[in-house]
């Protein structure tokens, strides 16, 4: 096979099984992906979509085997990083989290993400000052970050900032109107 079609029929593997992960399908999505990656073990992203169904499914150690592999091909990806971050909250290690969180700023410091579920860490540690520092920074990093603006109006809350939690709540939802962003509930807010 020539390495047009065998390019061609990979990232067709991926985007499909892509849609599938957006759709739930998990367990067809990683056999389209674990396909793929016979085609091409070497594909960068590959390993990283698999890992999010595995990790969707609740396989989380198939999850941490496949994220630690795409790193092992892209060192510095601060996505890869923070993906394992991620692996490591949902487990409750917030140190290990905090760690793989740092290092993907250290990778990309503009990575929003991670400073953002920084302040997640911080929030659930019930260190509101540190928090608010840090959703503050994702937002300075991506103006209609909805998430960040969301843990930051709960940050103001907790500090008791009943005016700087109205601005941020009304800013979730001009952040969301701009992207086209759902809610799931209003009540969430």
């Amino acid at each position: 096979m020539a390495d047009s079609e065998k390019n061609k029929i990979v990232s067709g593997l991926n985007n499909r099984a892509v849609s599938l992960i957006d759709a739930g399908r998990y367990r067809e999505a990683i056999d389209l992906l674990t396909k793929a990656l016979s085609l091409d073990p070497s594909r960068t992203g590959l390993l990283f979509n698999r890992a999010e169904a595995h990790r969707l499914s609740g396989n989380i150690e198939a999850a941490r085997r496949d994220l630690l592999s795409e790193l092992y091909m892209t060192p510095d990806s601060s996505e890869v990083l923070h993906a394992l971050g991620l692996l490591a909250y949902e487990q409750d290690d917030f140190s290990l989290a905090t760690e793989f969180y740092k290092k993907a700023l250290n990778s990309d410091p503009a990575f929003a993400p991670a400073w953002n579920d920084l302040g997640v860490v911080e929030f659930r540690s019930q260190h509101y000052d540190k928090a608010q520092a840090l959703f503050e920074k994702a937002i300075s990093l991506n103006a209609d970050f909805s998430e960040a603006w969301f843990n930051l109006a709960d940050t103001y809350g907790e500090l008791g900032m009943a005016d700087k939690r109205a601005y941020a709540l009304e800013q979730l939802r001009t952040s969301r109107i701009r992207t086209g962003e759902k809610s799931d509930s209003e009540e969430d807010e």
